[in-house]
């Protein structure tokens, strides 16, 4: 069999083929957008792009405030579509700009023309990208945008006429401040519900964004039973996710559980609880933006950059050689999505330390 020749891997060995890569992406990068910005377009508004997940969403706020702020205009955002409902919570949906699913390719690395062609209706003249992988870069670089800010791989440096390297900072909101404070003042966003908080429902969140986050659904039982004694406890899942022979479980248990279909569903239930018990997820992020207590179970992530602001959050992790290091956000598989050898970091992580954890929790409340 011909063996399959890896070309990123040969370019990344080899410091001639990288510079030479990079310096045909900048002359194309840059005759192109010098080309477009020549054209006679009225331009107007300001773009966010903003391509993320439920939690790198709530992330954004900050940055999105600051910009807001400092441009003293509309300021429209596009989107993930589930990313839409988290936005409308804090900006006028009429400047929300949602991408449908199938115009993502290739592991949602490319966007297609037609969400290029979303973009050039707004007709922006400045874009702010706070994405900073290929996505947004093949969405943004035939912009006829005047400025555009933001942050990426080196390798697509060109198309931004204010360029930043991606930079954790000290939590993983200051990844998207971090794009923009050379230009634009930051000022954090503080968020106050506005209804009333009484309910005493404990919610249990028990997926997240990649596998190797997820404590084991079996474990999150066995902790939900014991916690029944004393609590109001209930399960949330997302209906896509929840198969039929775990409802026939829970039911023989006697265990509550509930399925949201949507982004804004998960929201409503969130509302109704005093507080949610999860992994290193979206869920948690919308929990404390709602001032809801939160006990999170880190694995391969570091709570350091992950954890909400308040005193309203707690965490336990196992602590192993392989845990992230305090200036690390993820462990050295890239959270485990490089792949681990055990797992041990959840995989030894028991019950009765998170029921305990969460026991001493209630008692000081």
């Amino acid at each position: 069999m011909k063996k399959q020749i890896k070309y990123y891997d040969l370019i990344s060995q080899s410091k001639v083929l990288q510079n030479l890569f990079q310096f045909i992406l900048d002359f194309l990068f840059k005759s192109l957008r010098l080309f477009i910005k020549i054209l006679p377009l009225k331009r107007k508004n300001v773009c966010v792009i903003s391509l993320h997940k439920i939690g790198d969403t709530i992330f954004t706020f900050d940055a999105i405030n600051s910009v807001k702020k400092f441009y003293g205009e509309d300021v429209y955002i596009i989107c993930n579509v589930e990313s839409e409902p988290i936005y409308e919570l804090v900006h006028d949906k009429k400047y929300l700009l949602s991408i449908p699913k199938e115009y993502f390719h290739f592991g949602d690395r490319y966007l297609d023309r037609r969400a290029r062609r979303l973009l050039r209706k707004l007709n922006p003249k400045v874009i702010i990208d706070l994405t900073g992988v290929m996505t947004s870069a093949s969405l943004i670089f035939n912009s006829g945008a005047k400025q555009i800010i933001g942050f990426n791989r080196k390798i697509f440096r060109s198309i931004y006429t204010n360029f930043t390297e991606f930079n954790l900072g000290n939590h993983s909101r200051e990844i998207y401040t971090n794009a923009i404070k050379e230009i634009i003042p930051i000022v954090e966003f503080n968020y106050t519900p506005t209804f009333t908080q009484n309910s005493d429902r404990i919610l249990i969140a028990p997926f997240a964004g990649w596998i190797s986050k997820e404590w084991s659904l079996m474990k999150f039982i066995e902790l939900a039973e014991r916690l029944n004694e004393k609590y109001n406890v209930c399960f949330i899942f997302d209906s896509r996710k929840l198969e039929e022979n775990v409802v026939s479980y829970l039911n023989d248990k006697e265990i509550k559980f509930l399925q949201t279909r949507t982004v804004k569903e998960l929201i409503n239930e969130i509302k109704d609880c005093k507080m949610l018990i999860g992994n290193d997820s979206g869920p948690i992020q919308i929990a404390a933006l709602f001032g809801k207590y939160t006990f999170s179970i880190y694995g391969p992530t570091n709570p350091k950059f992950h954890l909400p602001k308040g005193n309203r959050h707690f965490y336990v992790q196992k602590s192993l050689p392989c845990t992230p290091k305090a200036d690390e956000r993820l462990c050295f598989t890239d959270g485990g999505k490089n792949g681990c050898p055990s797992f041990e970091c959840l995989n030894t992580l028991y019950v009765d330390n998170v029921f305990h954890e969460i026991n001493d929790i209630f008692f000081k409340l």
